[in-house]
């Protein structure tokens, strides 16, 4: 924890960012499991909604949310809580996760969380439960989330490469590589958010969800791969560890695929292969106009009528329908094999350690 805490503030320091990924994957290894076992599982998404609140009222970091939710999710799955005090909780780990986050003057006073809960609780109740949290985190609560791996690999979600070889037509302006960047890191951070809320989702190591994020902002931004070699050194993770990853955020997690607004062939259908790689484009404006006519599927391209076996691939008939220039199955800038990549640093992250 003493290593993490070194580079706490300093995520953007591009010259240190190998140093102080390595050194995130090792906090991460040790951080205390979530288990879906809490007695009150059926209260969570209340009181998630209740820290989501706050945070947006007090303009509160995204790594304070992440932390808060997950000092939450943990604490809740060894105890058993009256539901009277369930609230408490929730703000006491906010509490604590801006202590951690957030500047000094921005850290909200137990008083000040109390008036969001119309004063339920005393200030006392605040600092007692601060403790018995602390006691059962070991006071050790600076904790790498998936927040804080998003920060470090959002730096490198797209690259010159990636814009030299994106899939343009000549009908369309290609948007500017700075555009293309803040959309994905925009695209990433609204996806990440709405895991917050997905159950499924939050026993997956930190920094896997973080990648998957990109992976899907990728996937939503049109003649952009999927992954590439670069990002799997990187992250730590070819696409065959991220797939079903993605296939949750883009199909479950989130309430409406949601559009990017950067669009550089907004006309054009892609497919996939089964292993998640190797696109294929196709029709023309007037081919796609023609089969519209005859009424032809749009997802009748797709190279596997399983959505187990295609990347990013249509979650019904209705999503394909309500968007039908939304480019789903997408292409994966590898030739892996499935097997972990060759990684520029020594990390030990074996396929067994994704999901805790």
């Amino acid at each position: 924890m003493e290593r993490w805490n070194t580079f706490f503030n300093a995520p953007y320091c591009t010259e240190y960012n190998e140093d102080i990924l390595e050194t995130l994957i090792e906090c991460e290894a040790g951080r205390k499991r979530v288990q879906s076992v809490s007695p009150q599982l059926h209260l969570r998404d209340s009181v998630v909604q209740l820290i989501l609140s706050v945070c947006e009222k007090q303009s509160y970091r995204r790594a304070t949310v992440h932390l808060a939710i997950y000092l939450l999710d943990v604490f809740m799955s060894s105890h058993t809580i009256e539901e009277r005090r369930i609230d408490l909780v929730g703000l006491t780990c906010l509490y604590l996760a801006c202590k951690i986050e957030e500047n000094e003057p921005k850290v909200p006073s137990p008083s000040r969380l109390n008036g969001f809960v119309g004063n339920t609780y005393q200030p006392a109740d605040f600092v007692a439960l601060e403790i018995t949290i602390l006691c059962f985190f070991d006071w050790h609560i600076t904790i790498p989330t998936a927040s804080t791996f998003l920060d470090i690999f959002a730096i490198d979600c797209f690259d010159q490469q990636d814009y030299d070889t994106m899939a343009t037509t000549e009908l369309t302006e290609k948007p500017s590589k700075e555009q293309l960047v803040q959309s994905i890191n925009d695209t990433a951070s609204k996806i990440l958010r709405a895991s917050l809320q997905y159950m499924k989702l939050y026993t997956i190591k930190p920094s896997l969800l973080a990648a998957a994020c990109v992976a899907s902002a990728r996937c939503l931004t049109q003649g952009v791969s999927v992954w590439s070699e670069r990002l799997a050194n990187i992250t730590g993770y070819d696409y065959s560890n991220l797939h079903n990853v993605c296939q949750m955020l883009l199909f479950e997690a989130m309430p409406q695929l949601p559009t990017c607004s950067v669009s550089s062939t907004p006309n054009s259908k892609r497919s996939i292969s089964d292993a998640g790689y190797l696109s294929e484009w196709w029709e023309t404006d007037d081919e796609d106009e023609e089969k519209r006519s005859t009424g032809a599927d749009v997802s009748s391209a797709s190279s596997g009528e399983d959505s187990d076996t295609t990347g990013c691939s249509e979650s019904s008939n209705k999503d394909v329908t309500s968007q039908e220039d939304f480019v789903c199955d997408k292409a994966v800038d590898s030739s892996d094999t499935g097997e972990r990549c060759t990684k520029k640093r020594k990390l030990a992250i074996s396929n067994e350690e994704h999901f805790h």
